[in-house]
């Protein structure tokens, strides 16, 4: 794990991710022990157990990028020079960034869009459901940077 700039930061992510990870697998429990126990099933589980995986997935994207949490083939960076290698690794994260911060740009015009729609089962606002794309765009944008900073210090 690198050490962090922002610890505050990282621990509330990791409660939001824990959080979203344990009310999804009790939501899919409930639908499960329902299913067999119960005349009928709530309907609303199933789409909130979807929305909190959307969430789980999207905070837990900038936690894997702080703590190189992807998986990577090395193939071709590994026959480079040090140099080349670390010019490469830079390149990568510069895209990276850009991508994440054209998908936050991208999604808050979305959001604004769909916020007329309500989800079917929860009658939530879809915006909400939408900002999980804002949320992981700007912070695997912000966790990146952090890790390109820190690697050219």
């Amino acid at each position: 794990m690198t050490k962090s700039p922002f610890p505050t930061l990282d621990k509330v992510l990791g409660f939001l991710i824990n959080l979203s990870f344990i009310l999804m697998i009790a939501v899919v429990l409930l639908q499960v022990i329902a299913r067999y126990l119960l005349p009928w099933a709530p309907n609303w589980t199933e789409e909130l157990a979807r929305f909190c995986f959307i969430y789980l997935v999207s905070m837990g994207a900038a936690l894997a990028v702080k703590d190189n949490g992807y998986v990577s083939v090395n193939f071709l960076l590994d026959r480079l020079s040090p140099k080349y290698k670390s010019l490469l690794e830079n390149i990568i994260m510069v895209c990276i960034i850009g991508l994440m911060f054209t998908q936050f740009v991208v999604s808050l015009p979305l959001m604004e869009i769909v916020s007329i729609q309500k989800s079917p089962s929860m009658n939530l606002n879809m915006a909400f459901m939408y900002g999980a794309m804002a949320i992981m765009g700007l912070s695997v944008a912000f966790y990146s940077t952090l890790k390109l900073i820190q690697k050219n210090r």
